[in-house]
C-alpha cells in the first residue's frame, strides 16, 4: 500500500497544483475587464511591435553566441546550428510544459557533431548557469534603480530561504533514498556511484575547459546582451500599447515573469506569464486589465514569430536529405576520447 501511494505521489502532486493553479486562474479571470483588455491589445503600434520582436530575436542570437562559446571548448562547431538549435529549443519552450526546450537543444546538438550526450548538457547547463548570473546582475540593478527595492530585499531574503529549504529537503530525500537502496542491494549501489563517479570526473574536465578568462570576457557580455535585448523587447511593447510604464516597472516585470518561468506547468507558460506581468506591472503603477493586455501582446510578439522560425528551422535540421559531417573536435585529445564517436555524423545546417 505504502509503495503504491509512493509510486502515484508526484503525479498526484502535479494533478493537485495543475487544479489548484486553474481554480486561481479562473477566479482571476472572473474578475478581468476584457472590453478594456481587449483594447489595450487592437490599439497597439504595429511598428512598435516589429521592433520589440527583433530585440527578443537579437536576444536569442545572443543566447546562441554564449552557449557557441562553450560549444567551441569541445572543438569545432558551427553558429548557424547552435542558433537553430536554440530556436529551435525557444519553440519547444513555448509549445509545451517544463524545460523540453533544453533537451531539444541537447539532441540537436548531439546529431549534428557526434558529440556524446553528457558532454553537450555540460554546456547547456554552464550556459544556463551564466544566464542566471545575469538574472541575478539585472536583479541587483533593480533592487537599486527601482522604488521597490525597499519591498523587493525581504522578497530576495524570502525566495533564498526557500531555495535553500528546497535544496536541503531534495539532498535529505536523496541521502535517504540512497539508503534504502543499499540496504537492499549493496553491490548495485556501489556500481552505480563507481560509474557515477568517473562521469563526474569527465563533466569536470569538460568544464575546466569551458570556464577560462577568456571565455568568460566573450560569453558575460553576450549573456548581458540578451538581458538587456529582453528589457528593451518588454519596454517597446509596453510603448506600443500607450502603457504608463518607465523603464523601471518593465524590468520589475521581466524580473518576475522569469521568476515565473522557473516552474513552466502550463504550456508556453501561458496564463502564469500573464499574471506574473501583469501583477508587477500593476505594482508599478500601472492599469491591471491594461497590463494584462500588454502581457499578451508580449507573449504573442515574442513566441508566434519564433514558433514560426523554430517549426521552420526544426523540419530542416530532422529532415534534411543531403547531410554534411562536422570536423570532429579538436579538443577530443585534451577533454578525452569519450566526448566524441569515432565517427561524427552531422546533418545539413
Amino acid at each position: 500500500m505504502r509503495s503504491t501511494l509512493a509510486r502515484y505521489r508526484r503525479p498526484l502532486s502535479i494533478v493537485a497544483a495543475v487544479l489548484l493553479l486553474g481554480l486561481a486562474g479562473a477566479g482571476y479571470v472572473r474578475h478581468v475587464n476584457w472590453s478594456s483588455t481587449l483594447a489595450v491589445v487592437r490599439h497597439a503600434s504595429l511598428l512598435i511591435l516589429g521592433l520589440a520582436t527583433a530585440f527578443h530575436l537579437v536576444s536569442l542570437l545572443s543566447k546562441a553566441g554564449a552557449w557557441f562559446v562553450c560549444l567551441r571548448a569541445l572543438g569545432a562547431a558551427r553558429y548557424r546550428i547552435v542558433a537553430r538549435a536554440t530556436l529551435v529549443g525557444a519553440t519547444l519552450n513555448g509549445l509545451f510544459m517544463g524545460s523540453v526546450g533544453e533537451a531539444g537543444r541537447v539532441m540537436i546538438m548531439t546529431r549534428a557533431t557526434g558529440w556524446r550526450t553528457y558532454a553537450v548538457l555540460t554546456t547547456v547547463a554552464l550556459e544556463r548557469l551564466l544566464n542566471t548570473a545575469g538574472f541575478i546582475a539585472v536583479l541587483c540593478v533593480a533592487l537599486v534603480v527601482t522604488p521597490l527595492r525597499v519591498a523587493a530585499a525581504p522578497a530576495a531574503l524570502v525566495a533564498a530561504a526557500l531555495i535553500a529549504a528546497a535544496v536541503w529537503l531534495a539532498r535529505t530525500s536523496r541521502s535517504r533514498k540512497r539508503t534504502a537502496v543499499a540496504r537492499r542491494a549493496g553491490s548495485r549501489v556501489r556500481r552505480f556511484q563507481r560509474v557515477w563517479r568517473i562521469h563526474v570526473r569527465r563533466i569536470e574536465r569538460i568544464a575546466r575547459r569551458i570556464i577560462t578568462p577568456r571565455r568568460l570576457a566573450v560569453a558575460v557580455p553576450l549573456t548581458l546582451l540578451d538581458w538587456t535585448c529582453q528589457l528593451v523587447s518588454y519596454h517597446l511593447v509596453a510603448r506600443a500599447a500607450h502603457l504608463p510604464l518607465g523603464i523601471a516597472g518593465s524590468l520589475v516585470a521581466l524580473l518576475a515573469v522569469n521568476v515565473g518561468l522557473a516552474a513552466r506547468m502550463t504550456p508556453g507558460n501561458i496564463g502564469v506569464f500573464e499574471l506574473a506581468y501583469a501583477t508587477a506591472a500593476h505594482s508599478s503603477g500601472a492599469p491591471m486589465d491594461a497590463a494584462l493586455g500588454v502581457g499578451m501582446l508580449i507573449h504573442l510578439a515574442q513566441d508566434l514569430p519564433t514558433i514560426v522560425l523554430g517549426v521552420i528551422l526544426g523540419r530542416r535540421l530532422v529532415f534534411a536529405r543531403d547531410r554534411t559531417s562536422i570536423p570532429a573536435p579538436a579538443a577530443a585529445s585534451v577533454v578525452g576520447p569519450a566526448i566524441c564517436s569515432p565517427s561524427p555524423t552531422g546533418i545539413t545546417p
